[in-house]
């Protein structure tokens, strides 16, 4: 699987990619400033939610609102300015973290792959319920659990007080999935499952081989006490 993404990757060299993370996380904040700027309403005007025209909504798709396929990416957290905030600092501080380890390229065949898969994963949806929505929740999750695999051990103040290392953070990530993946509605069970076909891609064969690695040394434990 490495050799395909290697493959991959140096298709991409004829092309001068800058960094994407930063017009990403750019985007998200010029959304959340042009939804809070359209929602201020007045007595002679009702509030005008740009969000909901950007949102991946699937049987808008198919009516002919095609732009959805892209602009749902750019659909920022709800919440304060200050959660927005945070929220946008950390997405780029992952994100570039990981421009910088693994290079623009392959940073941007994680991120298309996790996006496809999404996409695809609401068209899945819409086919089992009639009606099928795309979160970018998870597919951002998904870039925190590559961050925590490449740097486990870096450290984040949890409520800013509590020094908490990347992989147990991850290890909550992980668990939210599989909470969504068991208890959660169709709609958000696509969502999760799609955001880990990435995290598969690129780590699934290391993680076979780590387990493989810790099964046999398990064995010879158990031997060896025998």
């Amino acid at each position: 699987m490495h050799n395909w993404l290697n493959r991959l990757e140096r298709r991409l060299y004829k092309y001068n990619i800058p960094p994407i993370m930063r017009y990403i996380v750019f985007a998200m904040g010029g959304v959340f400033l042009l939804d809070l700027f359209l929602g201020m309403t007045t007595a002679y005007t009702a509030r005008v939610s740009l969000i909901s025209y950007l949102t991946l909504n699937i049987p808008a798709v198919l009516q002919g609102q095609i732009w959805r396929l892209v602009t749902w990416l750019f659909v920022p957290q709800q919440g304060s300015i200050f959660w927005m905030a945070l929220s946008l600092y950390f997405y780029y501080m992952i994100g570039t973290a990981l421009e910088n380890r693994w290079g623009v390229r392959r940073f941007l065949i994680y991120y298309v792959i996790g996006a496809l898969a999404n996409v695809a994963g609401a068209f899945i949806a819409h086919l089992l319920t009639g009606y099928g929505i795309g979160l970018n929740t998870y597919l951002y999750y998904s870039l925190f659990i590559a961050f925590a695999a490449l740097y486990p051990d870096m450290q984040f103040m949890l409520f800013f007080c509590l020094p908490v290392k990347a992989k147990w953070l991850a290890a909550i990530d992980l668990l939210y999935f599989l909470i969504a993946i068991i208890a959660g509605p169709a709609q958000i069970r696509c969502a999760a499952i799609a955001s880990l076909v990435n995290v598969a891609l690129f780590f699934g064969e290391d993680i076979y081989k780590m387990a493989r690695i810790q099964y046999a040394q398990w064995k010879r434990r158990r031997m060896f006490r025998q």
